[in-house]
């Protein structure tokens, strides 16, 4: 999750997929090295800028836990997210250890043998609190090793004038609804936007994945990966036949969201479009249009289960030798509620722990979103390939929408290299 700019977490995990080549080669250097030393009295904490508020919080949050703590330091990193990987990485490469750090991926790390695993850096307190299905997420062949961290649910917004306007009380629910109310849509004398589709660089597998789940298939079936299933190749189809007959805007496999799909919502110009559910960077903008919104999965088929696309960042905590105990003490200082759910507010984003829900859940700016949190279904990123995989998709899912490339030569191309890599 990265910025574009003051105060706007945008680009959201841009820099994950652009770094996978020379995170490989980091890990590939820190393999068979000496567990790093670390300092009981001392750790170095990275953390991503995710606003403008992110470097008051911790910067009080340290010096809060340091009087507490006589004696002990929190030395604090604040990296923006399109450098945040790349210099992790090489931290790692160079054995210059964070002793905490947060991401948006960490199994790479763990099948290095470079993380604590949650039960020596977490009291069984802390870690019976996360939500199963994050903490689950965070898990590396059935052990946790990432600590649920920062949430987002992502699904559909939508134009409630727009679509009363071309004759809808609400978001389409199945896929065949959605083809005809893009099709009125287009019809209408506004010029809008039907959808707005967003497979660029930035995130387009978040919503390529998204819409693949509503359309009875997912990234990967009864533990094998199923990238190129026929209802993904089906999905698509479906998604570059929206370009094609025009209920997109122009080019929608090189559009990002932050500054494509995004202000086209907040103009009142796309009707629909992907977004996170809470997520200032895109409220921000809708209210400052004074756009009507409501909120929706996406349309289904094939008898699919409505769900909501979940993502969460982690915290991971490195193995270094004499460093568990001061790590222990401080994460379990930062995820006591009154710690935690303040940072939450300052980010706009969602819980991960069932204590901080259960704050939120009558919160008036965010309580709406956060009971959709146990909806979430999340990218395979426990194994290991996925950031390999990302870096791959990022340029080349575009492109099968954008130059028309056959939808089952890609997936292939994807399944490929998820299976070539376990």
């Amino acid at each position: 999750m990265s910025g574009t700019g003051p105060g706007r977490r945008t680009v959201l995990r841009a820099g994950a997929s652009l770094a996978s080549a020379s995170a490989l080669t980091a890990l590939a250097a820190a393999c068979g090295r000496p567990i790093a030393a670390g300092d009981p009295n001392s750790i170095k904490v990275v953390i991503a800028q995710y606003t403008e508020g992110t470097q008051p919080y911790w910067r009080k949050l340290a010096a809060k836990f340091e009087a507490q703590h006589p004696g002990k330091e929190i030395k604090l990193q604040i990296i923006d997210w399109g450098n945040l990987q790349t210099q992790i990485n090489t931290m790692v490469q160079t054995g210059q250890l964070p002793d905490i750090a947060n991401l948006n991926l960490f199994a790479d790390y763990a099948d290095a043998d470079l993380l604590h695993p949650a039960e020596d850096v977490l009291t069984p307190e802390v870690r019976a609190d996360f939500l199963p299905a994050f903490a689950a997420n965070a898990s590396f062949r059935g052990r946790q090793y990432a600590l649920p961290f920062l949430a987002t649910v992502n699904g559909m917004y939508y134009n409630k004038a727009i679509l009363r306007e071309a004759g809808f009380d609400g978001a389409p629910r199945t896929r065949a609804e959605f083809l005809d109310a893009v099709e009125a849509i287009k019809a209408l004398p506004g010029g809008y936007v039907p959808y707005g589709l967003a497979l660029g660089i930035e995130s387009g597998h978040y919503e390529f994945g998204t819409w693949a789940r509503a359309g009875g298939g997912g990234w990967i079936e009864d533990g094998r990966w199923a990238i190129d299933s026929e209802r993904n190749v089906e999905t698509l189809g479906f998604l570059q036949d929206l370009g094609r007959r025009g209920y997109t805007q122009p080019n929608p496999g090189q559009t990002n969201r932050p500054d494509g799909t995004w202000p086209l919502f907040a103009q009142g110009k796309a009707a629909m479009v992907y977004g996170a559910f809470g997520a200032r960077a895109f409220l921000d903008l809708i209210e400052e249009g004074d756009v009507d919104y409501g909120l929706a999965v996406h349309p289904v088929s094939h008898g699919a289960e409505p769900v909501a696309h979940g993502i969460q960042d982690y915290l991971m905590a490195f193995k270094k030798s004499g460093n568990r105990e001061l790590v222990r003490d401080f994460l379990s200082f930062f995820y006591r509620p009154e710690n935690y759910v303040p940072y939450l507010k300052t980010e706009g984003l969602l819980p991960t722990t069932r204590s901080a829900v259960a704050v939120l859940k009558d919160d008036p700016q965010v309580g709406r979103y956060v009971g959709m949190t146990g909806r979430a279904r999340f990218d395979p990123t426990t194994r290991p390939v996925w950031a390999e995989l990302l870096g791959v998709m990022g340029n080349d899912l575009g492109q099968a929408v954008s130059e028309n490339e056959a939808p089952r030569k890609v997936l292939r191309e994807f399944q490929s290299i998820a299976v070539s890599g376990g």
